[in-house]
C-alpha cells in the first residue's frame, strides 16, 4: 500500500511539474538598492508577459539577468550562455528614476525603456533560437533528410530535404524563413544559400541584414511590440504567427498592396493598388526568341489576371485585359544610349517593373514582331496572394540593388537559365507531339494553324541547342563548375 501511494505520489508531482515548467527570468543583482530592483523586475515581468505563450513553454529554463558595466558603449543587452543575459548597466539609472519612458532614442522603437524592452526580447529569441526547439514532425524530417544526405549525398537530395539537413538552429535555418528573409537557394548549388541579402530597403534596422540569426532576433522584436508589423511585412508575420500558434493584436491593414505603375500611360495614377483577392490566375508569360542579338533567347514574364471591380473571380476575369498586369524583370538603363556589350556584360541592373498587359502584348507582337504565349500556373489562392506579396517586396529590393552581378552570380543564372530551358523544351516538345497525336493533319491547316506552336518551338530550339544545356548541367554536377554565359545563355 505504501509503495502505491509512493508511486502516486510522484506521478502527481512530476504532473505538476509539466503543468509549470515555462521560462523563468531571474534578477541576478543582488547589489541594487529597491527601487533599482523593483524597475528591473519591472522590465523583466513585462519581458515575459509580451512572450508567445508557446515560447515560454519550450524554452523551460531559468535565465537570470543581470547589470553589467563591461558591454560595448553602443550595445544594450548581450546573450551570454543558454542561461545567462547581461543588459547595460549605464541604462539602469533612467529606467529607475522612469525617465527612459520618455526619452526619444531616434530608433524605431522610440524610447530607451521600449528599447531595452526590445533588447531583453531580442537577447531570449537568441537563446530559444540557440536551443533547436524542433516540435516533433520537425525533428523527423530533419533526421530522414540528414539520413538521405548521408547515404545518397547532396546531388541526390529530394527537394524538399534541401537546407533540412543538418540543422543547428530552432529558427533562423529554417528553409521558408531563409526564402522570406532575403537568403534566397543560389541557383544549382543543391539548398546552399546566397551569402548576402539584398532586401536592404524598408528594413527597420539594417543590422538584420547581418545573417539569419539576427534577422530572426531583431523581427521578434517587432513581431511582439509593433502593431503595424502585420501590415509591412505580412509573410513574416504569419510564419512567426504559425510557428508560435499565437499572434499579438495588429493594426488594420489595407487590402491593396501599392505598387509604381511603370506604364507608358502618363493618365494613369502613378502609384497604383493591386488587391490579391481580385487575382483570378497566375499565368507564365513567354515571349519567343528570334534573330535580333539582344533577344535571341526569349523573355520569361508573369501575368496576373486580375478581375475587373465588381466582378467575382472567375474565368470571366480572362476577358477583362485591361486589368490585367504583368511582372517583369528587365535591365534599368539609366543612359541616353543602349550598349549591347554592357547588356551582355551585366552592366545593366535587372529590376522588376509593373507593366499593364496591353502594353507588353503591343510591345512584343506590333513592335518586335514576337509571339506571346500565356500558360495559366496552377496554384492555389494562399499561393496567388503570396506571390502578390512576393512581387511587391521584390520590387523594393530589385530597384535598390543597382550594381552589376559579378562573374560569380552571372554563372549561376546562365546555370538556371539552362536548368529552366531543358525542362521548358522538354515539355514544350512533348505537348505539341500530344497535340499533333489528338489533331493529327488538321493541325496544320490554315484555319487552325497550330503547327505553329511546333515550329516557333522548333526555331528556338534550333537557335538554342539543348545538347548544350544538358552538357552544361552535367559538368556542373560532376565537377561543380558553372557555365560561363555566353550570347545563349
Amino acid at each position: 500500500m505504501r509503495k502505491a501511494c509512493a508511486w502516486l505520489l510522484a506521478l502527481a508531482l512530476c504532473g505538476a511539474g509539466n503543468a509549470t515548467a515555462a521560462l523563468r527570468l531571474k534578477l541576478d543583482a543582488p547589489e541594487l538598492d529597491p527601487a533599482q530592483r523593483e524597475a528591473s523586475q519591472q522590465l523583466l515581468d513585462e519581458a515575459a508577459d509580451k512572450l508567445p505563450p508557446a515560447f515560454r513553454e519550450r524554452l523551460d529554463r531559468e535565465i537570470e539577468v543581470e547589470w553589467r558595466d563591461d558591454l560595448p558603449a553602443n550595445g544594450m543587452g548581450q546573450a551570454r550562455g543558454p542561461q545567462r543575459i547581461a543588459l547595460n548597466r549605464k541604462y539602469l539609472a533612467d529606467l529607475t528614476d522612469g525617465s527612459a519612458a520618455s526619452r526619444q532614442t531616434g530608433r524605431v522603437h522610440g524610447t530607451e525603456r521600449r528599447e531595452l524592452l526590445a533588447t531583453l526580447l531580442h537577447e531570449l529569441t537568441h537563446v530559444y533560437d540557440r536551443a533547436r526547439l524542433w516540435s516533433a514532425e520537425e525533428k523527423r524530417e530533419i533526421r530522414r533528410c540528414t539520413r538521405q544526405e548521408e547515404t545518397l549525398g547532396r546531388i541526390a537530395q529530394p527537394t524538399d530535404c534541401r537546407g533540412q539537413s543538418g540543422r543547428r538552429f530552432t529558427l533562423s535555418d529554417d528553409p521558408r524563413l531563409l526564402d522570406l528573409a532575403g537568403w534566397p537557394q543560389r541557383a544549382g548549388q543543391r539548398g546552399r544559400r546566397e551569402a548576402h541579402n539584398g532586401f536592404v530597403l524598408r528594413s527597420p534596422d539594417v543590422y538584420e541584414l547581418s545573417n539569419p540569426r539576427e534577422f530572426v532576433a531583431v523581427n521578434m522584436e517587432y513581431f511582439l511590440l509593433d502593431p503595424s508589423y502585420a501590415c509591412r511585412r505580412p509573410a513574416l508575420y504569419r510564419y512567426y504567427q504559425q510557428r508560435f500558434g499565437w499572434a499579438p493584436e495588429h493594426s488594420a491593414c489595407a487590402q491593396s498592396f501599392a505598387y509604381l505603375n511603370a506604364g507608358r500611360d502618363f493618365g494613369q495614377q502613378p502609384l497604383g493598388q493591386l488587391d490579391p483577392e481580385r487575382v483570378y490566375e497566375v499565368d507564365y508569360l513567354l515571349a519567343e526568341a528570334n534573330d535580333n542579338l539582344v533577344s535571341r533567347w526569349g523573355h520569361t514574364m508573369l501575368r496576373l489576371v486580375i478581375c475587373a471591380p465588381g466582378r467575382p473571380r472567375g474565368p470571366d476575369c480572362r476577358l477583362d485585359l485591361d486589368q490585367h498586369l504583368v511582372l517583369s524583370y528587365r535591365a534599368f538603363v539609366g543612359d541616353l544610349q543602349l550598349s549591347s556589350w554592357d547588356g551582355l556584360t551585366g552592366a545593366y541592373p535587372s529590376r522588376l517593373f509593373v507593366l499593364p498587359l496591353s502594353q507588353v502584348i503591343e510591345e512584343y507582337t506590333k513592335v518586335e514582331l514576337r509571339s506571346l504565349a500565356s500558360v495559366p500556373l496552377k496554384l492555389d489562392r494562399e499561393e496567388v496572394a503570396s506571390l502578390v506579396e512576393r512581387a511587391a517586396q521584390r520590387l523594393d529590393a530589385a530597384w535598390s540593388k543597382g550594381p552589376a552581378l559579378d562573374a560569380s552570380e552571372r554563372g549561376q543564372l546562365a546555370l538556371a537559365i539552362a536548368a529552366a530551358k531543358v525542362a521548358a523544351t522538354r515539355n514544350g516538345l512533348d505537348l505539341c507531339n500530344r497535340m499533333f497525336e489528338v489533331t493529327g493533319a488538321r493541325s496544320t491547316h490554315a484555319a487552325l494553324r497550330l503547327d505553329r506552336y511546333w515550329r516557333n518551338l522548333r526555331t528556338q530550339t534550333l537557335h538554342d541547342p539543348l545538347d548544350y544545356k544538358i552538357r552544361e548541367l552535367g559538368d556542373w554536377a560532376l565537377n561543380q563548375s558553372p557555365p560561363q554565359p555566353t550570347f545563349y545563355s
